[in-house]
This record gives structure tokens, sequence and C-alpha cells, in this order.
């Protein structure tokens, strides 16, 4: 039986492509490179988060879903492997999790939001930018700007997200409004920008009354500037 790829497998497997590409033939050094936006990981650590979370997701492995314990334990699993047998461990098993991707709904959108977010984690420890446009980045975006205006209304906080790409979300009589790309929402609502940076964006609104919003999941805010 062949399968159709959806438009989220799609682009898990675009990023995939991508991310495969810029590490595929890295050195040591290069893959120890730390990464700003995860402090704690190297860029070896972010493939082996990547390839853990498929593999997990296959063995049914989900308790503690997207905690920092759960993406620790599948980094400290392949510490002691190279970049390369963790890239071979991802692409053998990630066709046949994205399959699955579209009829899972938000959790198949969820993996795009993390596959693209890292992969741009990863561009920025290594000085490649590029990919911002992709369809990863709409979709993902999708995800998180959905669970960034959920928080806001957990807030007390009427929230519209609008990017300049045509995303249009959240209530028209919202009480505040955030314009940016699609690439700069997906980046602040996935803490991949400090308070200051969050503070400097296109606001209608009162921007402070929004800020607690970006506490939301396991993710928060960046402690220091991130410039990409």
């Amino acid at each position: 039986m062949v399968t159709v790829m959806g438009e989220v497998a799609i682009a898990y497997a675009g990023s995939r492509a991508r991310i495969t590409a810029l590490v595929g033939g890295i050195d040591r050094e290069h893959a120890s490179t730390m990464v700003p936006t995860c402090p704690e990981w190297c860029v070896h650590d972010v493939i082996s988060h990547l390839a853990g979370g498929v593999a997990d997701a296959l063995s049914g492995n989900l308790e503690g879903l997207g905690s920092e314990e759960w993406t620790a334990a599948q980094v400290d699993a392949r510490r002691e492997h190279s970049t390369a047998d963790v890239l071979t461990e991802w692409n053998t098993n990630a066709p046949l999790l994205e399959r699955f991707l579209d009829p899972a709904g938000m959790l198949g959108r969820q993996a795009v939001a993390d596959i693209v977010s890292h992969e741009h984690d990863i561009r920025t420890a290594l000085s490649i930018r590029d990919a911002r446009d992709s369809d990863a980045v709409r979709i993902g975006l999708g995800f998180a700007a959905t669970k960034l205006v959920e928080s806001a209304s957990e807030h007390g906080v009427a929230l519209r997200l609008r990017s300049t790409e045509g995303l249009d979300l959240g209530p028209e009589s919202a009480d505040v409004t955030l314009t940016a790309s699609s690439f700069e929402l997906l980046r602040a609502a996935t803490g991949r920008r400090n308070v200051d940076q969050l503070r400097e964006m296109d606001w209608d609104g009162d921007v402070d009354a929004v800020i607690p919003s970006f506490w939301w999941g396991p993710l928060h805010p960046s402690e220091k500037r991130i410039d990409e």
C-alpha cells in the first residue's frame, strides 16, 4: 500500500532533510558547538534529542512528553555515539513516524514545531541562515501561536497574532495584537527571544500584560538576548 504524505509529514521530512544536509558531514569540533538557543546543548545534543524523540514516539515512551527529563534522557543515551550514527538512527526511524503525523492532528504539528525550531537553533549555532519561509515554519507557527494565544487567555488577556505572511490568529477584539514575520513569531513564541526583545516587537496594546503568557508548557523566554 502506498502511503500518501500530507502537508505535516512533508514539512517534517523537509526540515529533517535540511538538518541532515547541514550536519551530515560535520566534524567533532563543529558537532560540539554550543547552541545559544538551547544553552545546555551542543549541536550533537540537539540531533540526539530529535532522534530520541522519534525513537520514543515509536516505542510508546511518551511519559513526560516534552519535559526536560524526557529530552535529557534522549541526549544522555546518545552522548557517546557519533553524530553520524545518531543521524543514521533518526533518518532510519523518522519515515516510520512521519506517516502518522497528519492523522495525529495537533501532536503532529507539535512535532513540526519542534523540528523546525531545532533546525534554526542549529543554523544559529553554525551561523547558516536560510529556510525562514519554509512550510515547516508556517505549520510550526500554527501550533506555537495557538498555544501562545491559549496561554494569554489563561492569563486574562485576549491576544491576536498576525504574521506578515498571512496568519491571523486570535480574537478580532483582542486586547493586544502582535505583528511580525512568521519566523519571528515562531522564535518569540518558542523561547528564542528574551523579554527585552519581546518588548521591542510590533505591539498594539499593553505588552507587559501579555509577557507572562510566553511561559507556556516547558517553554519560556531566553535569559539572554538571541540575535539571529
